[in-house]
């Protein structure tokens, strides 16, 4: 191995012991279904980008006409600066997904209301009366799922590293927060409320705890078993440890992070390596799962609900959540031009997460670029992993590269 600065200021900028020319010797490759899409160019911008340093693991996983085509990772499980790297990650290796777990709460949410259990539109106060105060009486389900409640920031005075390490935030405080807009009327992402407030719903309308609900009404039937919120202790060693890197992150975005998610980022990538976090459930923030699982996962969506002969949503809920979008704006929380479906973010033709030219597109981005998503134009599902927390490096712009050429790459159907 050899010694070197690399581009983007890895690992916040320290000088880093690092693979460079026997990177490809930590490649680890899953089963794959022949494609005559150029698989390797695929892969080729991956490597390029694990070589910025900027990502200690990196995973994808594409799935095209149904089929795997391309399952690989490249990294170590820990990368620790100056420090002898930890094992190889194999396609096997479980990531954490963070804010992208909000699509799994999403379809939970949904799923419970094809159940008769309850419906997205009535307010959330039409289950917990004690909502319904300071403006948040007509907040409903729907405004939740797709982030325009009015409710972004975390509440004050609670103790933020008991959040990120329990799961829980307490229900007193939520109950007591203003709204900051007219729910409806202005999109705002939620990074932790929202799906707290789903989670709790659709836990006491079930009478079951939302590991549960995962499992059985969505997951198992369709053959996931190692994709849930956390994993048992005795698995922690396993996922795939992040940190953070590149350059300082400027000091507004470090002040939205901690209004809306409560803690700093540099606090929030520590908390959210503990076996507390890991173990817990965040219904924002921990689904722990491979790439595998994941783009399965997203495949059933792309179908319609169903997978394998199996069915666990119905088509028009599938199509509800992926039509029923906010149009395109200034998101009120960190200013990108976002749209929303109910538990989705959603691609575009010009701004859009998942590459150019990607309108009918569904996904989530996670803290700070996992991203897994379905493109229907192109029968494409994709399950990008990675380690690092880079917020603004030069070195991102492989990052988004790895998407656009699938957009340009994978045709059009």
């Amino acid at each position: 191995m050899t010694v070197r600065r690399v581009i983007g200021a890895p690992f916040r900028g320290l000088q880093t012991t690092l693979p460079t020319d026997n990177a490809l010797d930590f490649v680890r490759i899953g089963e794959e279904a022949p494609t005559s899409l150029d698989r390797e160019g695929f892969w080729s911008d991956v490597v390029r980008l694990y070589k910025t340093g900027l990502h200690p693991a990196v995973g994808l996983c594409l799935r095209h006409r149904g089929e795997v085509i391309l399952d690989r990772t490249i990294g170590h499980l820990h990368h620790e600066p100056n420090q002898v790297p930890g094992p190889v990650v194999s396609p096997d290796t479980p990531f954490n997904l963070f804010s992208a777990s909000k699509i799994l709460t999403g379809v939970i949410t949904l799923a419970m209301q094809e159940d008769g259990l309850l419906d997205i539109e009535k307010p959330v106060a039409h289950y917990f009366p004690q909502f319904g105060k300071h403006g948040k009486e007509r907040i409903t389900l729907r405004h939740l799922l797709n982030h325009t409640a009015g409710l972004p920031d975390m509440p004050r005075g609670i103790d933020p590293v008991a959040v990120m390490t329990t799961g829980h935030v307490p229900w007193d405080a939520v109950c007591d927060l203003p709204i900051q807009s007219d729910p409806g009327t202005k999109v705002a992402y939620h990074p932790v409320t929202g799906a707290v407030l789903l989670q709790e719903v659709c836990e006491r309308v079930s009478g079951k705890d939302l590991c549960t609900l995962a499992a059985e009404r969505i997951l198992n039937p369709i053959g996931i078993t190692d994709m849930n919120y956390g994993v048992a202790p005795h698995r922690v060693e396993e996922v795939a440890k992040h940190t953070l890197t590149g350059p300082p992150v400027p000091a507004a975005i470090s002040n939205i992070f901690t209004r809306t998610v409560g803690v700093s980022l540099d606090q929030a990538v520590t908390l959210t390596t503990t076996p507390e976090f890991l173990t817990s459930v965040l219904p924002s923030a921990n689904v722990i799962t491979t790439g595998r699982s994941a783009s399965r996962f997203m495949q059933m969506l792309l179908n319609g609900g169903t997978l394998d002969g199996v069915r666990v949503l119905r088509p028009e809920t599938v199509r509800r959540a992926t039509t029923d979008v906010t149009s395109l704006t200034l998101d009120g929380t960190f200013g990108f031009p976002m749209r929303y479906g109910l538990g989705l973010m959603m691609g575009g033709k010009r701004f859009s997460l998942f590459g150019l030219n990607t309108k009918r597109a569904f996904g989530h981005l996670g803290f700070t670029n996992v991203v897994v998503y379905a493109d229907p134009a192109r029968d494409l599902t994709v399950s990008f992993m990675n380690t690092g927390k880079p917020m603004l490096a030069p070195g991102m712009l492989r990052w988004y590269w790895v998407l656009q050429r699938l957009a340009l790459k994978v045709p059009q159907r």
